[in-house]
């Protein structure tokens, strides 16, 4: 296969342990093919590890425009992947580089095949193409200025700054609410469709495959269980294992569950705002959220929802006290809770947070185990020890 991608009795191995096993499949150009299954079923592997960007081992074939991938030093790689490949990776925040602006991200991006640097219209166009809003000022931010969606369309525009005939979409929606998953899944489509550019994407949402994706291959414990047409699969698959898949999956016409009974009052905001310094030399602050007002009782669940940017996360983490609040109230069971910094650990037990991104929360270097106990040495209020409470 001398113009497109073809892998043929892929394996990889990482160590003794063996996690893809004799995998086949081919990516033609234009062409959008999806690897789906449950996590830990080896799609990210076989995506990233013959193009080098895994620690696994590959034997078989990676037949990529007539090039074999497999057994090709780094140096080799490096260079297939900055002319013909782009990468969407699952979480953006550990993606971007934290000390580099926007600016910086893409004109790195748009280099790394020989160009030179794109002028400061070009750049402007990348993030208009990506749906960002106020791309003149998205330039000089850096990523944690950024709200999770605006991350990953930075990203996708990087990704296809220098112009790739292939994209390798890893999970790149997942991490995203369900209104902001729909619009990037059908961004990336539409910049493939308009290109001409092949796609290989990695997804555990077979809905969100099913209008997506051309053609679909369930992996299940690193073995293809099943492949054909996207549509056909995610709407009525043929295996036990791809039916499981779909169960899992909810649906707007199933019924809606019932809603629990809830108790009295518990969390309250009254006219929560929160302002930052705008990017660059610009004077002034952005209202990122403006006199916010919600309540929360016991039992319940509330739903903040918004599109990319529109202050979701800043006032949870305002909320929770880990992240700037200019002005407003917070209220937790009647009494006022007091600025971020004036939180003792009593304030900081009533809330806590779980982040979008797990990747960036959880410490490298620190064993599960170790991640697990410093939240509950730190803040529980059980006298007996953690092992004694199924924690390890």
């Amino acid at each position: 296969m001398s113009d497109g991608y073809l892998l043929q009795n892929l394996s990889i191995r990482i160590g003794e342990r063996q996690i893809v096993d004799d995998i086949s499949f081919s990516l033609a150009p234009g062409e959008i093919v999806a690897l789906a299954g449950a996590s830990g079923a080896g799609k990210s592997m076989s995506a990233m590890t013959p193009f080098g960007l895994s620690a696994g081992k590959a034997s078989g074939s990676a037949m990529f425009d007539g090039t074999e991938l497999v057994g090709l030093s780094e140096s080799e790689l490096s260079k297939v992947r900055a002319e013909k490949v782009g990468f969407v990776f699952q979480q953006p925040l550990t993606a971007l580089t934290p000390h580099r602006t926007v600016r910086q991200h893409l004109s790195e991006a748009a280099m790394q095949a020989g160009g030179a640097s794109p002028d400061k219209a070009a750049m402007v166009a990348m993030l208009e193409a990506v749906g960002l809003t106020r791309p003149d000022e998205r330039l000089a931010q850096y990523p944690h200025r950024l709200s999770g969606g605006e991350r990953q369309r930075v990203l996708i525009a990087a990704a296809l700054a220098h112009g790739p005939r292939y994209l390798v979409a890893d999970e790149p929606v997942s991490a995203l609410d369900a209104a902001l998953r729909g619009e990037i899944m059908a961004l990336l489509v539409r910049l493939c469709r308009e290109r001409d550019m092949a796609m290989l994407l990695v997804s555990h949402d077979l809905a969100g495959i099913e209008h997506h994706a051309d053609r679909l291959l369930l992996l299940d414990q690193g073995r293809v269980i099943e492949s054909g047409s996207a549509r056909q699969i995610a709407t009525a698959p043929a295996t036990d294992y791809g039916k499981r898949l779909m169960a899992a999956t909810p649906r707007l016409s199933e019924p809606l569950a019932e809603l629990p009974v809830t108790g009295e009052i518990i969390l309250e905001t009254e006219k929560v705002t929160v302002t930052f310094p705008k990017p660059g030399w610009q004077r002034g602050r952005i209202g990122a959220v403006v006199d916010a007002d919600l309540s929360l009782a016991r039992g319940e669940t509330l739903a903040l929802v918004g599109g990319s940017g529109s202050g979701k996360s800043t006032l949870g983490r305002a909320i929770a006290g880990l992240g700037p609040m200019a002005s407003g109230t917070i209220r937790w069971q009647g009494d006022a809770l007091p600025q971020r910094e004036h939180r003792s650990t009593e304030h900081r037990r009533l809330i806590q947070p779980v982040f979008q991104d797990p990747v960036a929360s959880l410490d490298p270097r620190w064993s599960v185990t170790d991640i697990i106990l410093e939240p509950v040495k730190f803040l529980a209020t059980i006298a007996s020890p953690p092992e004694a409470n199924g924690y390890v």
